[in-house]
C-alpha cells in the first residue's frame, strides 16, 4: 500500500514537471492567444478556455519562444481558418501567398500541374510549351507537388514531360531555369473586334513596383477602350490574391466611380471608394488615400456592360476584387465557386521574430452585405485549363455570349 502511494506522488510529481513550461515561453504563447482571441472575426464562437487548455498541453515543457510554435499551429489548425497563418522567426516576412511562379518563365494553377500563364520570350515559351499543357513528369519522375519546381536552382535543366490537351499530344522538353522569377502582369485585348478583355492576375509586389500592376492595368484599359468595345471581360480566375488596393485602383475604370465595397468586423466597418484615380479607405469620421494614380483614365462609356470571370483559383484579395464589382449595374458574374478566403488579415509581429496573420474582418459588397464564404457565380460553368482563355474556353464563351445579347452590343 505504501509503495503505491510512492509510486502515485513520483507520477505526479513527473507529470507536473513534464507540463512545466517557463514564464518566457507561456508569457509568448499566451500573447499569441489573446491576439487571436481579440481579433479573429470569428472570436466569439470559439471556446478559448477549452482552447488554452490545448494549446497549454501542446507547449508542455517549453523552455523558449520557439518551443510554442507546434501550438501555435496547432491552435490555428483546432480555429479551422485556413486564411490564417504563422511564419516562425527564422522564415519571418515571407508571406503567406502559395508561390506558383517559377525561373522557368512559367506559372502553375494553384494546387495542380497546368501551364496558366507563359512568360513571353521567356525558357518555358521558347521550347514550345503553352498555356494550358500539364506537366506529367519531371526528369522522368511523375510530378505530384507543384512547389516541387522551387527545390531546383536557377542554372538547372529539366527534362519535363508534358500532355496537350489541344492536340491530345504528348511531348517532351528540356527547360532551362535561367529567368529569375518576373510578376504576373494586367493584360487586355479586343475579343472579335467588339469585346474588351481584361486579365487581373495576382499581385504580390510588397516594394516600390507595386504600383506598376495598377499602372498596367489602366493603360490596357485605356489602349483597348480606345477601340470602342461594346462591353467587357474581367477574368479574375488567375487572381490568387496579394496586394488588393494596387488591384483595385486598376480596374477602377470599369468599377466605376463610388462606393465598391469594404470590410465588416465584430465591432468595426471600413469601406472602399474609387474615385478619380485614388483608392479611398473610409472608417468612422476619418477617409485616407491608400494608393492614386497620378493620369488615371475614365472609360467611354460609363457602365458598360461587364462580364466577371471567377474560379477556384480566385482567392483572397482576388476574391475581394470580385466582390467590388458586386452591385455595379449591367455586370454578370461566370465559372466556378471562388476559393472561400473572403476575410481581410493583419498582421502581428511577434517579439522574437515570427509573425502571425489573423483574419479579422469580411469582405462585403456595395451594400455593405458580408461575404463568409465561396463566392457564387450567376452562371455556372467549368473552366478546362487545357483551353484556357481559347476559344473553347466554355467560361469566356459564356460570358461573351451573354455580352453579345447587351443592349449596346446588340447592333455592334
Amino acid at each position: 500500500m505504501r509503495f503505491g502511494l510512492i509510486f502515485v506522488f513520483v507520477l505526479f510529481f513527473w507529470t507536473c514537471q513534464a507540463l512545466a513550461i517557463t514564464p518566457q515561453a507561456k508569457t509568448y504563447l499566451d500573447n499569441v492567444l489573446d491576439l487571436l482571441e481579440k481579433h479573429y472575426v470569428r472570436s466569439a464562437t470559439i471556446p478559448w478556455l477549452e482552447l488554452r487548455q490545448k494549446a497549454y498541453l501542446l507547449a508542455a515543457n517549453a523552455q523558449r519562444p520557439s518551443d510554442t510554435y507546434l501550438a501555435i499551429e496547432q491552435v490555428l489548425a483546432e480555429i479551422g481558418e485556413g486564411h490564417m497563418y504563422f511564419i516562425p522567426a527564422a522564415q519571418g516576412g515571407q508571406g503567406g501567398e502559395a508561390r506558383t511562379l517559377y525561373g522557368g518563365g512559367l506559372e502553375l494553377r494553384r494546387g495542380g500541374n497546368t501551364i496558366v500563364r507563359l512568360t513571353p520570350g521567356g525558357p518555358a515559351a521558347k521550347v514550345g510549351l503553352e498555356v494550358g499543357d500539364l506537366i506529367e513528369k519531371v526528369n522522368g519522375r511523375p510530378f505530384m507537388l507543384p512547389d516541387e519546381l522551387l527545390s531546383y536552382q536557377h542554372g538547372q535543366t529539366l527534362e519535363l514531360s508534358v500532355y496537350r490537351a489541344r492536340t491530345e499530344q504528348r511531348i517532351v522538353v528540356r527547360l532551362s531555369l535561367t529567368e529569375p522569377p518576373k510578376p504576373a502582369r494586367p493584360t487586355a485585348r479586343l475579343i472579335g473586334q467588339k469585346f474588351g478583355y481584361l486579365d487581373l492576375p495576382h499581385h504580390s509586389l510588397a516594394d516600390s513596383r507595386q504600383m506598376d500592376y495598377a499602372g498596367l492595368a489602366q493603360q490596357a484599359i485605356r489602349t483597348v477602350d480606345a477601340q470602342r468595345p461594346c462591353g467587357w471581360v474581367v477574368d479574375l480566375r488567375n487572381n490568387a490574391g496579394g496586394l488588393f488596393y494596387p488591384m483595385l485602383l486598376g480596374a477602377g475604370p470599369l468599377l466605376g466611380e463610388g462606393l465598391v465595397g469594404g470590410l465588416v468586423g465584430p465591432n468595426s466597418r471600413e469601406q472602399w471608394f474609387y474615385r478619380e484615380g485614388k483608392v479611398l479607405l473610409r472608417s468612422g469620421d476619418t477617409t485616407q488615400v491608400m494608393v492614386q494614380l497620378n493620369q488615371p483614365y475614365r472609360l467611354r462609356t460609363a457602365n458598360s456592360p461587364v462580364a466577371v470571370l471567377l474560379g477556384p483559383q480566385t482567392t483572397s484579395a482576388g476574391e475581394a476584387l470580385t466582390i467590388a464589382f458586386r452591385g455595379r449595374p449591367n455586370t454578370r458574374f461566370f465559372g466556378e465557386p471562388s476559393y472561400g478566403f473572403t476575410t481581410a488579415l493583419r498582421g502581428f509581429s511577434l517579439p522574437d521574430g515570427a509573425w502571425i496573420a489573423i483574419a479579422t474582418a469580411l469582405f462585403a459588397d456595395r451594400e455593405g452585405n458580408p461575404y463568409d464564404q465561396q463566392i457564387e457565380p450567376d452562371e455556372m460553368l467549368f473552366t478546362d485549363w487545357g483551353f484556357f482563355q481559347s476559344e473553347r474556353d466554355e467560361v469566356l464563351q459564356g460570358a461573351l455570349a451573354w455580352l453579345q445579347n447587351q443592349p449596346g452590343c446588340r447592333n455592334t
